[in-house]
């Protein structure tokens, strides 16, 4: 996969079919608009051209609150981009600059005279431009660019979308979180020393240091998960959150490997979240952690047959 600067795109001479987007999460609904966009280049003879932004823009316009994380990295991003097929990026890079344009100014200083579109395709939900100088709809009217509108997917009877799986990240619901992705939701760290209690009731833990503070985490709680570690998976429990019964009120991740033994400190691993087991409770002693663990353990085994 390509992935060039839009200012140094080389558009084909035949022109293009494109589509922009942050693509965070490259979930269900992205994947139906590459699909549309493979079949949309193929029918027209166009080259297709996936346009994506450097940073999400909440974060270059300084709107990153009420706990806004993403979905994905930009190495997870491009990499899921890659999988889907996608053969030619084109990276804004997205500046308060930018942000200012409206729809019709960043198509022609941007869309048009870098990449040479011929068809632009637009999924249910998804415009640009500033939106106080919304004029998206006179792109429609355009006599030399052809609008093409992707459908809606949907997952039961909710449209999906970034913002869906953030919501039900945050609500601790990862099987519909996971079901809208079309894969497990995932994030990667390392291992770090931590107070090696897990040890003293026979379930040591690996302390995950996270790669990437911005990556969205779903609500705290005790989850079934994958760890994958140096290209082998291994069955885990994970307790995301606090750990009341220890007095510790911060939020950690923590894994505890159901079949597996050896010193992890120090190596990468990545953590798929598979189902969520229980709420983060406290406990009046170690023993009754202890039992409660046992019963964790059994209720992650069945989720990960």
């Amino acid at each position: 996969m390509r992935i060039q600067p839009i200012e140094t795109f080389v558009a084909p001479p035949g022109g293009t079919v494109c589509t922009v987007g942050m693509f965070d999460g490259v979930h269900l609904g992205h994947s139906h608009i590459l699909r549309t966009l493979a079949s949309v280049a193929s029918e027209r003879r166009l080259a297709p051209v996936v346009v994506t932004f450097d940073r999400h823009p909440r974060e270059v316009l300084g709107l990153i609150d009420n706990g806004f994380k993403l979905l994905s990295t930009t190495e997870e991003r491009f990499a899921m981009l890659q999988s889907y097929g996608v053969k030619d990026v084109a990276l804004v890079r997205f500046t308060p600059e930018v942000a200012r344009l409206s729809a019709c100014e960043f198509f022609d200083s941007c869309l048009k005279s870098s990449l040479n579109v011929k068809s632009l395709l637009v999924g249910y939900d998804n415009m640009f431009g500033n939106k106080q100088r919304n004029d998206f709809d006179n792109l429609l009217g355009l006599d030399s660019l052809e609008v093409v509108h992707a459908d809606a997917v949907s997952c039961g009877d909710v449209e999906i979308s970034s913002t869906q799986i953030r919501r039900t990240l945050q609500n601790g619901e990862i099987s519909q979180a996971n079901a809208m992705l079309g894969y497990h939701y995932s994030v990667s760290g390392s291992v770090v020393h931590g107070n090696a209690v897990g040890r003293t009731i026979d379930f040591p833990t690996a302390n995950i240091h996270l790669d990437d503070p911005m990556k969205a985490m779903p609500k705290e709680g005790v989850y079934a998960v994958w760890v994958d570690l140096d290209g082998v998976r291994y069955r885990a429990m994970a307790n995301w959150g606090a750990r009341p019964t220890l007095g510790d009120d911060s939020s950690s991740l923590e894994v505890h490997l159901l079949d597996f033994s050896g010193d992890l400190y120090g190596r990468s691993v990545r953590i798929s979240f598979v189902s969520r087991i229980r709420n983060i409770v406290y406990f009046s002693s170690l023993d009754d952690l202890s039992n409660q663990l046992q019963v964790d353990r059994k209720a992650a085994l069945d989720e990960l047959k």
